[in-house]
C-alpha cells in the first residue's frame, strides 16, 4: 500500500443491548416428586433485565463440591423448571446462547468453562445468570436473574480507498473463557472481517467477551495488491460485557498516515466519552503508534541482523525502500492449534505478548510467508541459524518423523516446515506444534 495516510474517526454509541425473560413455572405433578424429609423441590424462575429471553435457556444444579446435581433445558417461556434435589446448599447457573459458544462435552463441574470461538467472537449474544440457594424443606423457588456476558461490536467505514480490497479490525486482550460460576479467564484476539456495501465497509454485529486487562488494542487491517497496512491504537481501558459498541470510521488524506477520533459510550451505564488520536502526526492520545513504514539509513540485506532482528526476507527493493519481514528469535514449542478444544486462544495469545527489543505487534506467518520462507531456506538454513545464534535466539529445527518440527501459519489453519522437500499442510486439532513470529514492514531510505 502506497504511503498515504488514513483519518479515522472513531465515534462509539450504544444503543441497549437488553433481553427479559419473566414467567411463573406451571406447579409439577407433585406425584411425580418423592417429598422425603431429604428431597426438596426447587422450582426455578429466569428473568433478565429488560427485553425478551432468547431460547433455549439451560438451568444447572451444582452442590457445594461443585458436582452436577440436576440439569433441565428450557425451550419456551411456557415450559416448567423443576428441579429434584437433596437437602442441602446449591448453585444455580442459567444460560443463555451458549450454542453458538465453544461448550464443554458436558456441564459436570462448575469449573467447566464455556469458550470464545476460535475467530475471537460470536454472532450471538451469551447470558448467564446465578443464585445460591440452602434447601431445607421440601419445596423451595429461586429466581436466577440472568444478564449480558459479551460486549458487543458493529463496524462501519467510509471513504476507503478504491484500490483496498479486504478489510478488518482486530480487538485484542479479550477474555477467552467464563465458568458456570461466571468467573472470567483466559485471552483472546477478536479478528473481524468487513465486506463491501454500496460506498462502506461494515461487519455484522459481533459479541465478544470483555476485555481481559486494563486496556484494548484496535488493530485496523488494509490490504491492496501492494500488501496489508495496519494502524493500531491502545484505547486505555477495557471493553465491558453488557456495552454495545458502535465504530463508525472515514478516511481523510494527509501528509503522514495517522488515525484520529473519538470513542462516545453510552447504554446501561453511564456515558462515558474518550478521545485519541494515534499514528504519525498525533499529537495526544494514549500513545498508540505505527511502524509499518521505518526510515532508514540503508536498505537491510536478507538473512542479516538489523537494529537486534534477524532480517530472513526482503521484496520489492528499489533504491529507497522496500518490504521487510523480520523472523522471531524466540521458538515456541508445545503450541496448538486454535481449532483445538481448549486452546482456541493459545496460539492468538503467544502473538499478542511477544516483544523483541521493544518491538511489538508480531504475527503468526501467512501461507505466502511460509511458502517464501520456505523457498528461500529449506534444506538450507544453516546460515540463517548461524545468525539467530548471534543474536542469542532459538535456531530452527528440521523435520523428521520424531520431532514433527511443523511451524504453525495462515492464522493456525495451516502448519510449514524447513525440510528440503517440505510441504504446507492443514493443522490438526490434537498435535502440538512450534510457533515462530515474524513481523511484517516497510524501511523507507532517508
Amino acid at each position: 500500500m502506497k504511503k498515504v495516510s488514513k483519518l479515522l474517526t472513531v465515534i462509539t454509541m450504544m444503543s441497549a443491548l437488553s433481553l427479559t425473560s419473566c414467567f411463573s413455572p406451571a406447579e409439577d405433578n407433585v406425584d411425580t416428586i418423592d417429598n422425603t424429609s431429604a428431597t426438596t423441590r426447587l422450582k426455578v424462575t429466569t428473568r433478565a433485565v429488560s427485553g425478551e429471553a432468547a431460547y433455549p435457556i439451560l438451568v444447572i444444579a451444582y452442590d457445594e463440591s461443585g458436582t452436577l446435581r440436576g440439569q433441565q433445558t428450557i425451550k419456551s417461556e411456557g415450559e416448567e423448571i423443576s428441579l429434584k434435589l437433596n437437602e442441602g446448599a446449591y448453585h444455580i447457573t442459567a444460560i443463555s446462547g451458549q450454542s453458538n459458544y465453544a461448550e464443554p462435552s458436558n456441564y459436570d463441574q462448575k469449573s467447566v468453562y464455556i469458550s470464545i470461538p476460535t475467530t475471537g467472537y460470536a454472532e450471538l449474544p451469551l447470558m448467564m445468570g446465578g443464585a445460591d440457594v440452602v434447601l431445607t424443606s421440601s419445596t423451595a423457588k429461586v429466581n436466577v436473574i440472568m444478564t449480558y456476558r459479551v460486549a458487543s461490536l458493529a463496524l462501519s467505514l467510509a471513504d476507503v480507498p478504491s484500490d483496498v480490497t479486504a478489510v478488518s479490525v482486530g480487538v485484542s486482550q479479550q477474555y477467552k473463557a467464563i465458568d458456570m460460576s461466571g468467573t472470567f479467564s483466559g485471552s483472546s484476539t477478536a479478528n473481524i472481517k468487513c465486506s463491501k456495501k454500496g460506498d462502506l465497509w461494515t461487519s455484522e454485529q459481533v459479541y465478544l467477551l470483555p476485555g481481559s486487562g486494563s486496556s484494548t488494542t484496535l488493530t485496523l487491517s488494509l490490504t491492496n495488491a501492494e500488501g496489508q497496512t495496519s494502524y493500531s491504537y491502545e484505547l486505555s481501558e477495557p471493553l465491558e460485557a453488557a456495552v454495545p459498541y458502535t465504530i463508525q470510521g472515514t478516511y481523510v488524506e494527509s501528509t503522514a498516515p495517522y488515525i484520529t477520533g473519538v470513542i462516545t459510550i453510552e447504554g446501561w451505564q453511564q456515558e462515558r466519552t474518550i478521545d485519541f488520536e494515534f499514528g504519525s502526526g498525533s499529537s495526544g492520545g494514549s500513545g498508540g503508534t505505527t511502524t509499518q513504514y521505518v526510515e532508514v539509513n540503508s536498505i537491510p540485506e536478507q538473512c542479516s541482523e538489523w537494529q537486534g532482528h534477524v532480517v530472513a526476507l526482503v521484496d520489492n527493493e528499489t533504491e529507497t525502500e522496500a518490504d521487510v519481514l523480520l523472523f522471531g528469535l524466540k521458538e515456541f514449542t508445545g503450541v496448538y492449534a486454535p481449532a483445538a478444544e481448549g486452546h482456541e486462544g493459545d496460539m492468538s495469545a503467544i502473538a499478542e505478548a511477544y516483544s523483541e527489543s521493544n518491538v511489538k505487534d508480531w504475527t503468526v506467518p501467512t501461507e505466502e510467508q511460509a511458502r517464501s520462507l520456505k523457498k528461500q531456506y529449506g534444506g538450507n538454513f544453516e546460515e540463517l541459524n548461524l545468525l539467530i545464534e548471534r543474536q542469542q535466539g532459538d535456531t530452527l529445527h528440521i523435520y523428521t518423523s520424531s520431532n514433527n518440527a511443523r511451524y504453525l501459519c495462515e492464522e493456525g489453519t495451516k502448519t510449514f516446515n524447513f525440510a528440503a522437500n517440505g510441504s504446507i499442510t492443514t493443522a490438526g486439532t490434537s498435535t502440538k506444534y512450534r510457533l515462530r513470529l515474524v513481523k511484517k514492514i516497510h524501511v523507507i531510505v532517508k
